[in-house]
This record gives C-alpha cells, sequence and structure tokens, in this order.
C-alpha cells in the first residue's frame, strides 16, 4: 500500500470533554481509527463530575498517543487552549467531545492543508447530523468557499460547528488562541465561531467540501441551550465587525441579519418573544420583505409541527433505525452534502460578497498584518 506523502506528519488533536461520559468513547475511537496515524491526541478534562476521566484514562492504557489533562471547570476556550498549550504538533486539529470524525478526515485535511503557502493558515471540512446512537439524520450544508473567505464566512458560517477546523501552528501565533471571554460572560457556545473569523481575519482557509464530521445532536449539548447560543452568535458578530471597522455597510446589514435570523429561530422556540422581536427589527431593518418571509415561515412551521403531532398518534412504531439511517462510519463520505441556500443565502448574495472580497483591495486581497 502506498503511503501518503503527509502520513510522518505530526498532527495534534484537541479534545476538550465536559462531562462526556455517554460520547467520549466513540469520540476517541474515531480518532484512534484515523488513517493518518501520526497523532497526539490531548484529552482536556473539563471538571467533568461524570467517568469522563476514567474512560479516558482507559484508551491511554493501550494507545500511547492519548493525554489525558485535568482542568477546573472553565468553558470550552480555557480547554482547547490548554490543549493547544500542551501541544508540540505543527498542525492542530479541533474536535468535541460528542462528534465524529471520518477515519479519513486528518488524512484529507492535512493533505489539502500542507502543500499550500504560509498564507494558507487552515481548512475546513462540512458536517453530517448523528443522533445520540450515532446515527446520521441528515445532511450538513452543502456551501462552502475558500482563500480570501472573511466577509462569506460572517454571512454563510460554512464550517457550523467546533470539529471541523485544522489550523497550523501560525496562526495560534498569530491570533492566540480561543476566546475564553464569552463563557465568562455566560454566553460560551460561539467560540468555535469567533476562532475562524479571526483566523479568516489574516490568512487564506482551504476547504475540503466532504462530510468528514458527525455533528452529534442531544439534548445535554451545549448547543441545546438556544437562548445562550442566540446571544453568543451575535455577541461573536459584533465583535467582528468591531475589528474590522473597513467592512462595508452591505455586508455589517447582512452579517447583522445572518446572525438575527438564527437568533429568531433560537428565540421563537423558546417563546422568548421579547428577543425574537428585536431581532426580527433587524432582519427588518435590512429587508421588510424577509422580514416578511420569516413570519410566514414561524406560522407555518407551528402547523407542520402540529400536524406531526397528529401523524405520531397513528403512524406505526417501533420502526427500526437500521432501515432508514446508516451509522455515520458507514457512510461513503463522497456522498454529496445537500441544502444551504435559503431565501436570505442566495446564490446571488453569495456571487456578490464573493465580488466584493475580490474588489475589496488590501482588506479582501492579502492576509492581514
Amino acid at each position: 500500500m502506498e503511503m501518503s506523502p503527509v502520513s510522518g506528519i505530526l498532527v495534534a488533536v484537541v479534545i476538550p470533554a465536559y462531562n462526556a461520559s455517554d460520547y467520549i468513547a466513540q469520540t476517541l475511537q474515531s480518532v484512534i481509527d484515523q488513517t493518518h496515524e501520526a497523532l497526539e491526541i490531548i484529552v482536556v478534562n473539563d471538571g467533568s463530575t461524570d467517568e469522563t476521566a476514567s474512560i479516558c484514562r482507559r484508551f491511554a492504557a493501550v494507545d500511547a498517543r492519548i493525554q489525558l489533562l485535568s482542568t477546573e471547570n472553565r468553558g470550552v476556550a480555557a480547554a482547547r487552549n490548554a490543549g493547544i498549550e500542551a501541544s508540540k504538533a505543527d498542525y492542530i486539529a479541533f474536535l468535541d467531545a460528542d462528534d465524529l470524525w471520518h477515519p479519513t478526515y486528518v488524512e484529507k485535511m492535512l493533505t489539502a492543508l500542507h502543500p499550500l503557502p504560509d498564507g494558507w493558515g487552515a481548512v475546513y471540512a462540512l458536517h453530517r447530523l448523528v443522533d445520540s446512537e450515532g446515527y446520521c439524520t441528515k445532511s450538513g450544508s452543502s456551501l462552502n468557499a475558500r482563500g480570501s473567505i472573511l466577509i462569506r464566512h460572517l454571512v454563510f458560517r460554512f464550517v457550523g460547528n467546533g470539529s471541523g477546523f485544522m489550523v497550523r501552528r501560525a496562526v495560534i501565533d498569530k491570533i492566540g488562541g480561543y476566546e475564553p471571554s464569552y463563557a465568562d460572560r455566560g454566553i460560551g457556545g460561539c467560540e468555535d465561531f469567533d476562532f475562524e473569523l479571526r483566523t479568516a481575519e489574516h490568512f487564506k482557509i482551504e476547504a475540503v467540501p466532504l462530510g468528514l464530521v458527525g455533528y452529534r445532536v442531544h439534548s445535554t449539548a451545549m448547543s441545546a441551550d438556544r437562548s445562550r447560543m442566540a446571544r453568543s452568535l451575535l455577541a461573536v458578530t459584533e465583535q467582528c465587525v468591531a475589528r474590522n471597522p473597513e467592512l462595508p455597510a452591505f455586508v455589517v446589514s447582512c452579517a447583522h441579519t445572518s446572525a438575527h435570523l438564527y437568533a429568531f429561530s433560537k428565540f421563537a422556540a423558546l417563546k422568548d418573544w421579547h428577543s425574537a422581536a428585536t431581532s426580527l427589527r433587524h432582519i427588518y431593518h435590512h429587508s421588510p420583505l424577509l422580514a416578511a418571509a420569516v413570519i410566514v415561515k414561524l406560522i407555518f412551521s407551528k402547523a407542520i409541527r402540529a400536524a406531526n403531532k397528529a401523524l405520531a398518534k397513528v403512524r406505526p412504531v417501533g420502526r427500526s433505525k437500521q432501515k432508514y439511517f446508516k451509522k455515520f462510519e458507514e457512510l461513503d463520505p463522497l456522498i454529496p452534502l445537500v441544502g444551504g441556500w435559503s431565501r436570505f443565502r442566495t446564490k446571488a448574495l453569495f456571487r456578490r460578497l464573493s465580488k466584493i472580497e475580490r474588489c475589496g483591495g488590501e482588506f479582501a486581497a492579502a492576509p492581514r498584518r
């Protein structure tokens, strides 16, 4: 079997873990099973009170690549930073303790990023949604872009989770690590997006447009706290806009609208109508037609949910998941992802933002100093 040209390059895998005993074994196994074997696997036990640490110790006892660091509970950003500090590799990949990687994840990411010039600081992959049992239930977005992507990423959020991003150590040297202040303010959740944006402010970013990440959706995940996630995304967006005053007004408006569309959906699901109305006003300021479409969608989604509940009462139960879904590791990564476009995230908007990045002079043409 022919060796990959990157097979000997060491990659650090940083896994922050807080009360992750339900999933950490599956997550670690997905790393152990990587086709790229030159790994230092650093699990940061972020003050867990369950069996997370003991499970990791069992894995470390049979795989010398695994290190376990234990800290007090300080949040995911501080945990990732502790893992970064403990690592030695020139490439660092991040994986949340409940997510999964396809066996070829590290190999494909490193093969994409390593040959590129130093101005390319990172690479990301796309994801599929998996449930608590590891079955793939839905395709993630197929949208992606490469190069100088700050403007498009600010609006389209290509990565969508904390487990699909690999960076050169030069990125850490330039921008530092993850920002812990969001957790300190009680709005942790989107630190990964903040880190990606700060990377994009200084480096070009490559894309591997394959569903190589299994993003797990379950009730105890950080993302299940809808209000916190909404407020976190709004804060991250505001911070990026503040750091980049040269952003065109149209881009700023699109960025705010994108964040508030996400926030509105979360607040509406919680029936926090005051916060939802605030987000709707921002959307209306950008586009009254878009705001109207949001209201119509909300009304119809409520009707659809009511209909689904009624159908569930008469629908046959006990259907086998194996008949309808596959486990994430069983899926061919080359199966195309679908979706991502919406009434707001249109191809026309994507092209317009791409043109702004191409024609934006110093801001979009080269990495910032």
